[in-house]
């Protein structure tokens, strides 16, 4: 038995093997030294704190790794956690996530932090791929210059639209206007603000309104490398994570449209608690309960609660 594999079993008759053996199953590089510090400086927080984390959350089932890990990576990047972006970074990628599902999660998030983290981010991501082998996997999964809309149809995504014709009674207009390929993303993925949005942009800035709804709109929330839903999710974890209630509010009633059950939605607020702390998720969860009374839908958080942890 070599001195870390000594170490690891002090640890597991010390704490537990459950945690223990989940968190060296998720992060086998760098989960020791989660544990030592906490272990050397005070073992009944790291009892506390494996209990919560490795023990509990992460085993809890209601989100696959995969799924959860992306949304921490998206937190991670809102937070400006880089030393732990690296961290799960490797850790989703050893959990399923592809190389192109995690530098999506990254570039999709420029449209919430702005290009200065995301920049940073993308940095680190590329010295992990490099390191581990896998930057063909990248190279070889690009997407063409225009992105998807060779294989998009106006009338096609006309059925999709979440927004009576009576609510946006300009929509033909600004299509003719600004192109149909924006707005059309627009009023399947956001139909409570979208429409709203495009009209008053076009009356204060038309200029910036062409570049929003290119960008973000007809680009980045059309590629296609994420589904809807987990994409979503990620979005949820970084409105949670930075206290934004009001867009908040909206991506959780994103995500339910997209097929995310309460459970999962609510799976992405609580388990923020371990990254960004308890207030801010604990204002999220009381929105998503609002939403999802305001809905009819509150028995499928009441009726589907895990048992009691033994």
């Amino acid at each position: 038995m070599t001195k870390r594999e000594e170490r690891m079993e002090q640890l597991r008759q010390r704490y537990g093997a459950t945690g223990i053996a989940n968190g060296m199953r998720l992060h086998p590089d760098h989960f020791a030294e989660m544990v030592e510090w906490r272990d050397e400086l005070d073992p009944h927080y790291a009892k506390l704190w494996l209990d919560y984390t490795c023990g509990g959350f992460y085993r809890r089932g209601v989100l696959t790794d995969r799924v959860r890990l992306l949304v921490v990576i998206a937190q991670c990047v809102a937070l400006d956690e880089m030393e732990q972006l690296d961290i799960h970074i490797r850790s989703a990628l050893a959990q399923g996530a592809t190389p192109r599902e995690v530098l999506e999660v990254l570039l999709q998030i420029t449209v919430y932090l702005g290009s200065f983290k995301v920049t940073r981010a993308v940095r680190i991501f590329r010295c992990v791929v490099t390191e581990l082998g896998r930057m063909d996997e990248i190279t070889k999964t690009q997407l063409p210059l225009d992105g998807r809309n060779a294989e998009r149809s106006l009338e096609k995504e006309r059925p999709t639209w979440r927004v009576p014709d009576d609510r946006f009674p300009r929509r033909e207009e600004l299509m003719r206007k600004y192109g149909w390929h924006g707005i059309s993303a627009g009023l399947r993925l956001q139909p409570t603000h979208h429409a709203q949005t495009v009209q008053r942009l076009d009356r204060i800035d038309q200029n910036f309104l062409k570049l929003w709804l290119d960008f973000i709109y007809g680009g980045m929330y059309v590629r296609g490398v994420l589904d809807d839903k987990t994409r979503i999710l990620c979005v949820v974890g970084v409105c949670v994570a930075l206290d934004e209630v009001v867009q908040g509010e909206n991506h959780l009633r994103a995500a339910l449209t997209f097929g995310a059950t309460p459970r999962e939605v609510l799976e992405v607020v609580l388990q923020t608690t371990i990254y960004a702390g308890m207030p801010r998720c604990l204002r999220a969860a009381a929105i998503l309960e609002h939403i999802l009374e305001e809905q009819g839908r509150i028995a499928e958080l009441t009726d589907t609660q895990l048992p009691l942890p033994t």
